[in-house]
């Protein structure tokens, strides 16, 4: 009898141990698996946030892209612009030089006339005979 109850009592310490080794298992496996879970959601989050340093980075290549060919778009314009005045301004000259050789033949023939005492002779009804 007293080894019946050694035996239960070996057998309830036994059991006692067992569970207890296994609760201590069942802890380190589910931090094991916490851990592991941590560390994937870490390399997923610094992916995450390499990924929009990649997309922020391209954004500003873009924009700086973008804005070098509004530059060189608004050059062109600009050059076109002062090319368009540049070719106004010699067509100006072109017709008052053109002004200025016609009043001066104009000068020249009224002089001859004159020198002459002579009349035109299509004075358009102008130059009447008196």
């Amino acid at each position: 009898m007293v080894y019946s109850f050694l035996c239960k009592s070996f057998t309830e310490i036994r059991k006692e141990v067992i569970q207890c080794r296994v609760n201590t298992w069942e802890t380190k496996q589910k931090a094991k698996v916490d851990n592991k879970a941590d560390k994937m959601k870490a390399i997923n989050e610094e992916k995450k946030n390499a990924s929009e340093i990649d997309l922020e980075a391209l954004g500003k290549k873009i924009e700086t892209k973008v804005e070098k060919l509004r530059h060189k778009e608004l050059e062109k314009m600009k050059n076109k612009e002062a090319h368009s005045i540049k070719v106004i301004e010699d067509t100006k000259v072109k017709i008052e030089a053109k002004r200025t050789h016609g009043l001066q033949k104009v000068e020249k023939k009224a002089e001859k006339f004159r020198g002459s005492n002579s009349l035109p002779t299509k004075c358009f009804g102008v130059c009447a005979d008196d």
